[in-house]
C-alpha cells in the first residue's frame, strides 16, 4: 500500500485557521503518559498530532511531525512532453516546532526536494507578546492570498492551489511581520516585509516585498446565527521590485510553478512557457479578495486575482508589466455527519479501522473551477511564442476526500484543463490540444 498527509503551531500559527475547542476534538484518542522510571524528571510526553515533549509546567515544547504525500498520475493523451503519467511524491516533510517558555513559539521544518535533497521550509520564531499582537520572523508563509495563507496544504479541498496561486503565490520566504487576532477573533490580520525572490531559499533579490492581510469573520461570537458562524471575506496584496532580473517560470496546471525541475515537470502539463531570454524584472504588484462560508458539512472558497508582473527580454531590452487575473470557487461536503468551521484536522465520525466493526470514514466529495487569463501583452513583446501557447487557462477539478482517521487521507481527483487556445503538448510529434485530463490519486499521511 502507499504511505500516505505541515503544520505551523498546532494552536496559534497565522497559517492555520481557527476551530471550535481550540483542544482536544471530541472522538479523538489524545493520550498522556509520564513514565514511572522518570518520575522525578520534569518532562511529559504525549501523542497528538505529532510526539510531543514537554516540561510539567508545559512553559517548554518540542514537537515532532511528519507529512508523507504519494502520486499517482495519468495524463491523457499520454504521450504528453514533459508530462509523463507515473508515481511521484509532492511532500515529504519533517516538523520540529514548540515553544521556549510562554512568549516563544519557533517552527523548523525540512522538505524533501523533487531530486531527493533535503531543504529548509520554514525556520522561524514566534514573539507571542499578546493574542492580539505577534511578530514572526524568519522563513514562514508569506501572508498574501488565502489560498497560501490561510490553511495549509494537508487540509486542501483539491489536491492543490487554483491557477493563479499556483503559479504567483509568494509562497514562503524569509522576512519579518506583525500579525494576531482582535476584535474577539472576528478578525486577523498580518502585516510585514519579506525577502521578494521567485523561488529557492536564497535571497537573490536586494528590494524587499510588502504585504497585508485581513480575513473577517463577522459572526464568529454570534450565537443567535449560528449558521452565519463559519462567514468569512477579506482580501490581500502584494508590492515589490524584482530588482535582481531572474527567469521566468513556466505556468503549469497541477503543481506550483516553483518547483521548476526536471522531476517537477514531469509531474505537470505546462500551458505557457516564456522565452529563454526573457525575465523577471522590474514591479511585482498584486492583490487578491476572498470570502467564504463553513456551515455544517459544508466548505465554500473562493478567491480573485490581479496582477502586474514586470518582465524584460534581455536580446531586445523590451520591458513590460503583463496583467493578470484569475479566480478560482471551492465547495466540498462532508456525506458521512462531519462538521467543519474551516480547513483543519477532520475526525471522522465512524473511523476506517480495517477490522471488525469497522467505520467507512469520512467521505467529502468536491468541485473546483479555476480561471487564469494573462494579457496578449505577453505575446506582442515576444515574451512567449503565440504558435506554441496560450495566454487563457480554464481547470476544472472533481473529486472526492477519503479520510480513513484523522491522519490518514485518500485523495481522487479528475481535473480537466481547457484552453484559450491550442498548447504544445509533444514536440517532437509536433501534437497540439485544446485540452487535457489527470485523473489524479493521492494518498496522504500527516501526523
Amino acid at each position: 500500500m502507499l504511505l500516505c498527509g505541515t503544520s505551523l503551531l498546532a494552536q496559534e500559527a497565522p497559517g492555520e485557521p481557527a476551530r471550535p475547542g481550540e483542544g482536544e476534538i471530541p472522538g479523538s484518542e489524545a493520550v498522556e503518559r509520564v513514565s514511572e522510571a522518570a518520575e522525578g524528571l520534569p518532562v511529559k510526553a504525549r501523542f497528538r498530532d505529532g510526539f510531543v515533549l514537554s516540561s510539567r509546567d508545559d512553559r517548554f515544547e518540542l514537537r515532532f511531525r511528519l507529512l508523507a504525500q504519494n502520486d499517482a498520475k495519468l495524463f491523457t493523451p499520454t504521450d504528453q512532453q514533459p508530462a509523463r503519467s507515473g508515481m511521484y511524491i509532492p511532500r515529504f516533510r519533517v516538523y520540529f516546532e514548540g515553544q521556549l517558555t510562554d512568549p516563544f513559539q519557533y517552527e523548523l521544518s525540512i522538505q524533501r526536494s523533487v531530486e531527493g535533497a533535503f531543504d529548509v521550509l520554514d525556520a522561524n520564531v514566534n514573539v507571542r507578546f499578546a493574542k492580539e499582537f505577534q511578530v514572526r520572523f524568519g522563513r514562514g508563509l508569506v501572508p498574501y492570498s488565502y489560498d497560501w495563507y490561510d490553511h495549509l496544504e494537508q487540509y486542501f479541498i483539491a489536491p492543490e492551489r487554483g491557477l493563479f496561486p499556483l503559479n504567483f503565490g509568494l509562497a514562503r520566504q524569509s522576512g519579518i511581520m506583525a500579525w494576531g487576532d482582535v476584535l474577539d477573533d472576528r478578525v486577523r490580520y498580518a502585516v510585514g516585509g519579506f525577502a521578494g525572490q521567485i523561488a529557492g531559499l536564497a535571497d537573490v533579490n536586494n528590494s524587499r516585498d510588502a504585504v497585508g492581510y485581513v480575513n473577517v469573520r463577522p459572526f464568529w461570537q454570534s450565537s443567535a446565527l449560528p449558521a452565519l458562524k463559519g462567514v468569512f471575506f477579506g482580501g490581500s496584496i502584494g508590492l515589490g521590485t524584482q530588482a535582481q532580473p531572474a527567469e521566468l517560470l513556466p505556468l503549469r496546471t497541477s503543481i506550483q510553478s516553483s518547483e521548476n525541475d526536471e522531476a517537477a515537470n514531469a509531474a505537470s502539463s505546462i500551458f505557457l512557457d516564456f522565452d529563454e531570454r526573457v525575465v523577471a524584472s522590474g514591479a511585482r504588484r498584486q492583490g487578491a479578495l476572498h470570502a467564504g462560508w463553513y456551515v455544517g458539512g459544508l466548505s465554500l472558497e473562493a478567491e480573485g486575482y490581479l496582477g502586474q508582473f514586470g518582465s524584460t527580454r534581455t536580446d531586445t531590452q523590451v520591458s513590460a508589466l503583463i496583467p493578470i487575473s484569475g479566480f478560482n470557487v471551492a465547495a466540498g461536503y462532508f456525506l458521512t455527519g462531519e462538521t467543519v468551521l474551516g480547513r483543519g484536522p477532520v475526525d471522522p465520525v465512524r473511523p476506517f479501522t480495517a477490522r471488525g466493526g469497522t467505520g467507512p470514514g469520512a467521505f467529502e466529495p468536491f468541485a473546483r473551477y479555476s480561471q487564469l487569463n494573462v494579457s496578449e501583452k505577453v505575446f506582442s513583446n515576444g515574451f512567449a511564442d503565440p504558435e506554441k501557447w496560450t495566454n487563457n487557462a480554464y481547470v476544472t477539478d472533481v473529486g472526492v476526500n477519503w479520510y480513513w482517521n484523522r491522519y490518514i487521507k485518500w485523495t481522487f481527483d479528475w481535473q480537466h484543463s481547457a484552453f484559450g487556445s491550442p498548447v504544445l503538448i509533444n514536440e517532437e510529434k509536433g501534437k497540439f490540444a485544446n485540452s487535457l485530463d489527470l485523473f489524479w490519486l493521492r494518498c496522504q499521511v500527516y501526523y
